[in-house]
C-alpha cells in the first residue's frame, strides 16, 4: 500500500503505455469488479482530433451554471496530473487519488491495466455519488479507446483530421472509422465541420445506429463572426433557437465553432434532462472558465502567447488566426515536437508562413531530439538546444512588430507555465 500521492503517482506513471492487444477486455473487467461506476450518472463522450478540451470546458460552464455537479475528465494536464479529473472545476485532491490509487489496485488484482486504463477506472470511481453528469473525454480515437465502455446520453465528434495516424490510421478514413466508434445506438451525437472525404462514414454510422446527427454547418451553425481585442462574438443558430451577441476568449474562428457545439449539446442535454435556459443564461455563462495552454497571454506588448497545437491541422489554424488579426506583424516560434507528430510538415507550414522558427526538445522520452530533426532546408528554422535558458532573452529582444508564439506540445506549455506563473 502507498502511503504517499508521490508514491500513488509513480505507480501510475510506471504502467505500461499500451497494450499488446487493442481491446476493452481489461479495463471492462476492472469495471465490473468496482460496481461499474461509470453507470451510475449520465455522461457525455466526447473524441475529435482538435476542439475536444475547449468544447468540454464550454460545456461544463454551461451546465454548472445550472447547478449541476459537473465531472470532467479530460487530457493532458498543464500544471498538475489532478487537472485529468475536476467536479466543477475543483480538482480531486492528492488524499483522494492516493486513496483510490490503493483501492483499485487491492480490487483487480491480476488485471493488468495500462496507465490510461487505470486513470480512467480511477476517474470513473471518483464521479460515482458525487456528480449529476459527468463529460468524459477520449484518450486517442473512440472505438477501441478506454473511454468507451460507456452509454453516454449525448455524443460529439468536434474535429477529424491527421494525428496518431500511427495508432488509428494511417488514412483520414481509418481516422473517422475510429472515432465514429463513439455513436451508440439512438444516442444523438453532435459533430464540427467535418472534411467532405469523411462526412458519410460519420453519417453512415450514425443512420446505421439510428442515432439522431447534428452537424456545424449544416443543422446549426454561426453567422455574425467578428473578432474583437481578442474576443470572439457571434450569432448561434438553428432552426428554431437564435442566440445573439455570444462572446468568448479568443482569436480563433474555431473557438467559436466549439462554443456552437458545446451550446448544441447543452440543447440536447436540457431537452433530455428538461432543464430551463434562455439565451441570456447561455450569453452570460458560456465563458465563466478559461483553459489553461489555449491561446494563452502571457505577455501583450510584444505580445507573448502560448498555445498546446501539437498537429499539422492545429498549428495551421493557429498561424493562420494570428496573421488574419495582425496582418502586419512577424511571428516569431519556438517550436518542440513528439516524435510520432508530422514534425516535417509543421516545419515546412512554419517556415514559410512564419518569419522565424526556434526549435528545441524536452526531457521526455517521445520528445524529439536534435537528431531527429533535418533542418537544413529552412532558412529561417534552427535548433536550440536549451529554450529554459535562451527564452528570456528572445522574449527581451522582441519590439511591438512582433509575436512571439510557443506551440507544439502541452509538454513543453507545462514546463514554461510554472516559469511565467513565478
Amino acid at each position: 500500500m502507498f502511503k504517499t500521492y508521490e508514491e500513488a503517482l509513480n505507480y501510475i506513471h510506471s504502467l505500461p503505455r499500451m497494450h499488446k492487444r487493442n481491446d476493452l477486455t481489461d479495463i471492462k473487467h476492472a469495471l465490473k469488479i468496482l460496481g461499474d461506476p461509470e453507470d451510475s450518472y449520465p455522461t457525455v463522450h466526447i473524441t475529435g482530433t482538435n476542439g475536444k478540451g475547449s468544447t468540454v470546458n464550454y460545456l461544463a460552464n454551461l451546465l454548472e451554471a445550472t447547478d449541476k455537479r459537473v465531472g470532467m475528465f479530460t487530457s493532458p494536464f498543464v500544471i498538475k496530473f489532478n487537472e485529468r479529473i475536476q467536479i466543477n472545476y475543483q480538482m480531486i485532491s492528492d488524499e483522494e487519488i492516493l486513496e483510490l490509487t490503493n483501492y483499485i489496485i487491492e480490487k483487480t488484482k491480476g488485471i493488468h491495466l495500462i496507465e490510461f486504463e487505470f486513470v480512467t477506472v480511477m476517474g470513473f470511481l471518483y464521479f460515482k455519488d458525487k456528480v449529476d453528469i459527468a463529460i468524459i473525454e477520449v484518450g486517442i480515437g473512440a472505438t477501441h479507446d478506454k473511454t468507451n465502455v460507456i452509454t453516454p446520453i449525448l455524443s460529439i465528434i468536434t474535429s477529424i483530421g491527421m494525428d496518431h495516424e500511427q495508432i488509428i490510421g494511417p488514412t483520414i478514413e481509418d481516422i473517422a472509422k475510429e472515432k465514429s466508434g463513439i455513436i451508440k445506438s439512438e444516442i444523438p451525437v453532435i459533430c464540427g465541420r467535418l472534411p467532405e472525404s469523411v462526412r458519410s462514414i460519420i453519417s453512415a454510422k450514425a443512420a446505421n445506429e439510428l442515432s439522431p446527427l447534428f452537424e456545424f454547418g449544416h443543422d446549426f451553425k454561426i453567422i455574425d463572426f467578428h473578432q474583437k481585442e481578442m474576443k470572439n462574438q457571434f450569432t448561434y443558430d438553428e432552426k428554431l433557437v437564435t442566440i445573439q451577441d455570444i462572446q468568448v476568449f479568443g482569436f480563433e474562428e474555431t473557438d467559436a465553432e466549439n462554443a456552437a457545439l458545446a451550446i448544441k449539446g447543452f440543447i440536447e442535454i436540457a431537452r433530455q434532462l428538461k432543464t430551463q435556459w434562455s439565451s441570456r443564461f447561455i450569453v452570460q455563462n458560456i465563458d465563466r472558465h478559461v483553459l489553461l495552454g489555449r491561446e494563452q497571454i502571457i505577455q501583450k506588448k510584444p505580445l507573448v502567447l502560448m498555445d498546446g497545437a501539437h498537429n499539422l491541422d492545429a498549428i495551421r489554424n493557429l498561424i493562420n488566426s494570428l496573421t488574419t488579426n495582425w496582418p502586419k506583424k512577424d511571428i516569431i516560434v519556438l517550436y518542440t515536437g513528439m516524435k510520432d507528430k508530422d514534425r516535417a510538415d509543421i516545419l515546412t507550414f512554419l517556415s514559410k508562413n512564419t518569419h522565424h522558427v526556434f526549435v528545441s526538445n524536452l526531457s521526455y522520452s517521445r520528445s524529439a531530439k536534435k537528431v531527429d530533426y533535418d533542418l537544413t532546408t529552412y532558412g529561417n528554422v534552427q535548433f536550440i538546444d536549451n529554450y529554459d535558458s535562451e527564452i528570456d532573452q528572445l522574449i527581451s529582444k522582441l519590439n511591438d512588430e512582433q509575436i512571439f508564439l510557443i506551440t507544439g506540445s502541452f509538454y513543453l506549455i507545462s514546463e514554461l507555465e510554472s516559469k511565467f506563473n513565478s
